[in-house]
């Protein structure tokens, strides 16, 4: 488990990357396509990655990586190893729109024990330790979810093909629907009450780390589409609000069948 010292050191690695986010991007970059034209990267994102694997590294000798970009997309073989993603909502990065963050977290035996969301263009910081709860801003999170489905406020993950069944499943018996557009911030809105559940259709463990364990420490439920306990490495799942968790799940689990 971390110490005050090692919380401390890595909160600090977090924020000045950050600055160094907001810096880099008023500087220009290049905008790049990846495995398809609309899977986007940009200089900052390799750059933002290369800063926190050396920083991390020098603070904490021995360091295992999983990381979104530069060859560190596969499960490290240590049972204990940093998830980052350097920049999550690139796209919305790409366009100037702040809704994007950096996410963190520390991986034991395949739980998160650590995490981080940093989204420096709105002055957003999560964190969470196991054990000892979920923070926005240093201030202790009590989520004000909702108790009736119809009042919920959700939010989807993008994939082609896929979001818009479950907004037709959903649109007509809940209060709104939302994307944002990166799901490490969208799952922290969660945990932080802003929204009530977000539903995670193909995602990477780099992009949901972090946020799992802060919507686990805030009481919030990471469950399959069938209701069933999600782990990180689950791609499509569920982030939600306890009160409203069996209603959604009975609705999303008769999506594309």
């Amino acid at each position: 488990m971390f110490s005050k010292t090692d919380v401390d050191q890595i909160v600090t690695i977090a924020k000045s990357a950050g600055e160094k986010l907001k810096q880099w991007s008023s500087e220009g970059f290049h905008v790049n396509s990846k495995n398809t034209r609309t899977d986007l990267v940009t200089d900052v994102d390799y750059m933002i990655q290369e800063y926190l694997i050396k920083e991390i590294s020098q603070s904490f000798k021995n360091s295992a990586f999983l990381a979104e970009e530069s060859g560190y997309e596969h499960i490290p073989k240590e049972q204990s190893y940093w998830v980052i993603d350097p920049i999550d909502g690139t796209v919305n990065f790409s366009r100037g729109i702040p809704e994007n963050c950096i996410s963190i977290a520390y991986v034991e035996n395949r739980e998160p024990v650590l995490g981080i969301i940093y989204a420096p263009f709105m002055n957003l910081f999560y964190f969470a330790q196991k054990g000892k709860g979920t923070f926005l801003n240093d201030e202790k999170v009590n989520p004000h979810w909702c108790n009736n489905f119809e009042d919920a406020m959700l939010s989807l993950g993008n994939k082609r093909g896929k979001t818009h069944l479950y907004f037709q499943a959903l649109e007509e018996k809940v209060m709104r629907i939302r994307l944002f557009g990166t799901a490490a911030l969208q799952i922290a809105y969660v945990s932080s009450g802003f929204l009530d559940a977000f539903i995670s259709v193909g995602s990477h463990p780099w992009d949901v780390a972090a946020a799992y364990l802060l919507v686990k420490e805030a009481g919030g439920k990471v469950v399959k589409l069938n209701g069933k306990d999600a782990d990180i490495f689950y791609s499509n799942a569920i982030y939600c609000n306890p009160y409203i968790a069996d209603e959604l799940v009975n609705i999303v689990s008769k999506v594309d069948k």
